[in-house]
C-alpha cells in the first residue's frame, strides 16, 4: 500500500511539473506573438513615407521619406528622383508633377500581387503630396485608422471623403469629410456602420476616377465627385474629390455654346468652324442656304477638303483653273485663314457673288464666313454706271461747268470746262478746291471784282440767290459766269458765251429749278 501511494504521489508531482512547463511554454509563445504583432504594427507605421513638392521641387519629407532619399551623389530634391524610385513598382506613377491644372487625388497600386503597398498622390494648385503606405495583410476589413496611426490620421482629417467598403458594397469605415457630406445630404448615421452615400457597384477599380453625383433629401442640390477606387485584400478604398467646379464649368460652357448656336442660327452669314483636326465642328443654317450642302452631310462632321470638294461639285465656288493643283490650293487657303489673311470675293457661274473670309480660332481651329454680297455688288455697279452716265452727259454740254461741294472741294467738271481753262483738276493727287479754281480763273481773266463775291457765295450755307457776271479772258474771249445754287449746299459755276438775245437756261439751271 505504501509503495502504491508513493507511486501515485510521484506521478502526480511529475504530471503537475509537466503541466507547468506546458503553461510556461504557451505563455512565452503567446507573449512572443503579441510582441511580434506590436512590432509589426510599429514596423508598418515606420514605413509610411510622406513627401511634399511644389512645382516639382521637394519642400519637405517625414523621417521615413528622408531615409528613402539618402542615396549619396545624386540630386534628391526634385520629382524625377522619387519617380525613379517608385516607377519600377508603380508603373502608372507620373514621371513629372504636371501643371497647376492637374488637380485631385489619385492612387497607384503595385503590379505585383504580393506587394501590398500603394501610393496616394494629392495635387492642388502647384503643390503635390505623395504618401507611400503599406497595407498590413489581414482577412477581416481593417480600417485605415487601425492599420497605421499616422496614415489613419491623414485619412481621417483629409478634406475630401475617404471610405472603405467590403465585397458586399457595405461601407465599413469613413473619415470626417464623408460623415460631413452625409450630414449635408440628410442621411442618418447608423450605430453599426457609416451610411452609404455612393452606389458602390458603379465605382470601378483603376487609376481613372469615376464621376458621380449625389443629391440631398430634398433633391434641391447635387454634389459631384470624382471617385478613385483601389483594392487591398478584402477591402475597397475609395477617394472622392470635389468636381462641382468642373461640372459647373462644363454646364456653363455647354450653355454658352447653345447660346452661340442660337445666335449663329439668326445670322445671314454662313459660318463653318473646323477644329484642329480640320473636321467641321459647328455650322449654322445660313451655310446650308448659301452652299447648297445637305444638312445630313454637314452633320456627319466632314473634313475641310470634303466640304470644299462638295461645294466645287455643286458649282458653289469658282472653278479651279488646274484640277491637279486643287489640293494645293485648298492647303494654301487653310494656311492663309490660319494667319488671318484670307479674304476673297467669289463670283459664281450663277451670277451670285460671295465674300469669303477665313479667321483663326483658339486651339488651332479655323472659321470660314460666307456672305452673299450680290445685292451690294449690283448696287455698286449700278451706282458706278449712273455716275458714268452723268459724267458723259455733262461732257456732252457746250457750257463749261464745275460743281463745288459745301466744303469748297471740286465735285466734278466737264470736258468744256477743262478745254476753256486748260486745266485737269481731277487728275491731281491733292484735293482741288474753289480757291485753286479762283486762282486759275483770275490769272486767265482781266481784273474783276466778282471773285470775292463768288468765294462768299460758295462758303455760305444759307439759302442763296443765283446770279451772273460777265468776264473777259486775257485771250480776248468774253464769257458769262453763272452761279447756281444746288441742293445739299452744292454750287455750280457755269461759263457760257454771251447770247445776243434772251438767254436760255442751262441744264444745271433747269435742274436747280
Amino acid at each position: 500500500m505504501m509503495d502504491l501511494g508513493m507511486l501515485e504521489g510521484v506521478l502526480l508531482v511529475s504530471l503537475s511539473f509537466g503541466l507547468a512547463l506546458v503553461l510556461i511554454w504557451l505563455a512565452n509563445r503567446l507573449g512572443t506573438g503579441f510582441s511580434q504583432e506590436g512590432q509589426g504594427r510599429q514596423h508598418t507605421q515606420s514605413e509610411i513615407a510622406v513627401f511634399l513638392f511644389q512645382s516639382g521641387v521637394l519642400l519637405d519629407a517625414n523621417p521615413v521619406g528622408q531615409n528613402m532619399l539618402c542615396a549619396p551623389g545624386e540630386d534628391k530634391s526634385d520629382w524625377s528622383f522619387l519617380a525613379d524610385l517608385l516607377l519600377p513598382r508603380f508603373p502608372s506613377f507620373p514621371a513629372t508633377q504636371g501643371d497647376a491644372k492637374s488637380q485631385g487625388v489619385r492612387t497607384f497600386s503595385s503590379t505585383d500581387d504580393t506587394d501590398q503597398d500603394f501610393v496616394l498622390l494629392d495635387q492642388w494648385d502647384d503643390m503635390a503630396r505623395v504618401t507611400l503606405s503599406k497595407i498590413q495583410p489581414s482577412n477581416p476589413v481593417i480600417p485605415l485608422a487601425q492599420r497605421a496611426p499616422s496614415s489613419g490620421h491623414t485619412a481621417v482629417e483629409a478634406p475630401y471623403p475617404v471610405w472603405q467598403s467590403n465585397q458586399k458594397g457595405e461601407v465599413e469605415w469613413a473619415n470626417k469629410a464623408y460623415f460631413k457630406l452625409a450630414e449635408n445630404l440628410g442621411l442618418e448615421r447608423s450605430k453599426s456602420r457609416p451610411p452609404s452615400i455612393f452606389d458602390q457597384f458603379t465605382l470601378v477599380l483603376g487609376d481613372k476616377p469615376v464621376r458621380c453625383s449625389v443629391v440631398d433629401a430634398s433633391r434641391s442640390q447635387s454634389y459631384w465627385f470624382d471617385v478613385t477606387t483601389t483594392k487591398s485584400e478584402n477591402a475597397l478604398s475609395h477617394f472622392a474629390t470635389d468636381a462641382n467646379a468642373i461640372v459647373n464649368a462644363e454646364i456653363a460652357q455647354r450653355n454658352f455654346v447653345q447660346t452661340l448656336t442660337k445666335t449663329f442660327a439668326q445670322l445671314s452669314i454662313g459660318l463653318a468652324i473646323f477644329d484642329r483636326n480640320r473636321q467641321l465642328a459647328l455650322f449654322n443654317p445660313a451655310l446650308i442656304d448659301l452652299t447648297a450642302l445637305p444638312a445630313d452631310f454637314l452633320s456627319s462632321r466632314p473634313n475641310l477638303l470634303s466640304v470644299f470638294d462638295r461645294m466645287r461639285e455643286n458649282r458653289m465656288m469658282p472653278e479651279p483653273r488646274n484640277y491637279s493643283s486643287w489640293r494645293e490650293q485648298i492647303a494654301e487657303l487653310v494656311v492663309a485663314a490660319s494667319d488671318d489673311r484670307y479674304t476673297e470675293t467669289w463670283t459664281l457661274p450663277s451670277g451670285v457673288t460671295y465674300r469669303v473670309m477665313g479667321r483663326p480660332h483658339p486651339d488651332g481651329a479655323i472659321a470660314f464666313l460666307f456672305e452673299d454680297i450680290s445685292a451690294e455688288v449690283s448696287l455698286t455697279r449700278r451706282f458706278r454706271a449712273d455716275l458714268e452716265l452723268g459724267k458723259s452727259t455733262l461732257d456732252s454740254l457746250k457750257e463749261a461747268i464745275a460743281v463745288f461741294a459745301p466744303t469748297g472741294g471740286l465735285s466734278m467738271c466737264n470736258l468744256a470746262y477743262r478745254e476753256l481753262w486748260n486745266s485737269e483738276p481731277e487728275s491731281g493727287i491733292t484735293e482741288y478746291g474753289f480757291q485753286d479754281a479762283i486762282r486759275e480763273w483770275r490769272a486767265q481773266s482781266e481784273k474783276s471784282d466778282v471773285w470775292e463775291r463768288l468765294r462768299h457765295h460758295i462758303l455760305d450755307i444759307s439759302p442763296r440767290e443765283n446770279w451772273s457776271a460777265p468776264l473777259r479772258l486775257l485771250s480776248g474771249q468774253s464769257v458769262i459766269m453763272r452761279v447756281v445754287s444746288l441742293t445739299g449746299g452744292f454750287t455750280s459755276i457755269v461759263f457760257d458765251k454771251p447770247q445776243p438775245d434772251a438767254k436760255p437756261k442751262t441744264a444745271i439751271e433747269i435742274m436747280a429749278g
